[in-house]
């Protein structure tokens, strides 16, 4: 693999960012000087985060990569995202673990390999595939997978039964993003606070489920970003409902549902429409 850094610094210019702004929360401003100058390939965790940042794939930077794993990757995350767990399956079996050379990618594919355990009620299995990455990848760079693997976790003890252990871990993974300086591309962060937004309604918190949603909202704004903001506002909707205030709820499904048309051109969250119709009962 070879790294084009006179592109990525051309790309870097066009987006108006400096050396220390693509940097920031990824790695170092060195870094980034290296890759320009040197063509020095980061690790890959790295280098998936600039190529976020900067809202590009990564072969648009390097030659002759592998790349598509990461394209495979990204096609199963948006699958878990709009819920076709059948097609993440699909795709998931499309990757052999024994190609996969960093521990990143490893990380990753045990991660969605989890995620689409939990949606098949496969929960022993995912369990047991959380743990891999949370134990056998503990050497890699701290990146957000980290936190959104103790949340898959925990959504697989909710579907358990088990609350006292969800609860304790949806408390974990906040710790982790609250504490740690992890690595992670917005749609990451989003997708995170709506993961663990979801865990806290379905543990009767709903308190805690509008401050972790408000957070993914803000950071959407941050970055005039659309992602999930439909399904952040929906959180915050029924975790009011929760809370038998049906005028803030209404305020928040209404938001949720201009959103959702927005981004995808009609209401695609069933549960929006729903959730309205009742509150006019």
């Amino acid at each position: 693999m070879k790294l084009r850094g006179d592109v990525l610094k051309q790309i870097r210019r066009k987006r108006g960012l400096s050396q220390t702004a693509l940097a920031e929360g990824i790695c170092t401003q060195a870094t980034i000087s290296l890759m320009e100058k040197q063509n020095r390939l980061p690790k890959m965790d790295i280098l998936t985060a600039i190529c976020e940042r900067l809202n590009i794939s990564s072969d648009r930077i390097v030659e002759n990569e592998v790349s598509g794993i990461n394209e495979t990757f990204n096609q199963i995350v948006d699958s878990l995202i709009s819920r076709n767990f059948e097609d993440a399956s699909t795709l998931l079996k499309k990757v052999h673990v024994k190609n996969l050379e960093s521990d990143f990618d490893k990380q990753r594919y045990y991660y969605l390999v989890g995620m689409v355990q939990v949606e098949s009620d496969q929960l022993d299995e995912a369990i047991f595939n959380f743990e891999l990455v949370l134990t056998q990848f503990t050497t890699t760079s701290a990146n957000i997978y980290l936190a959104m693997t103790t949340a898959g976790m925990a959504l697989a003890y909710l579907k358990r039964g088990d609350k006292e252990r969800a609860a304790r871990l949806t408390n974990r993974s906040v710790k982790l993003i609250d504490n740690k300086k992890l690595i992670g591309s917005l749609h990451q962060w989003a997708s995170i606070d709506c993961q663990i937004s979801e865990l806290y309604l379905q543990l009767d918190d709903p308190d805690n489920a509008i401050d972790v949603a408000n957070k993914g909202i803000e950071l959407c704004r941050e970055h005039d970003s659309l992602f999930l903001l439909d399904e952040l506002y929906l959180c915050i909707g029924r975790s009011y409902l929760l809370k038998d205030e049906p005028e803030k709820a209404k305020e928040s499904l209404e938001i949720a549902k201009s959103l959702s048309i927005a981004r995808h051109g009609s209401v695609t969250e069933n549960t929006i429409l729903l959730e309205l119709k009742n509150l006019e009962v």
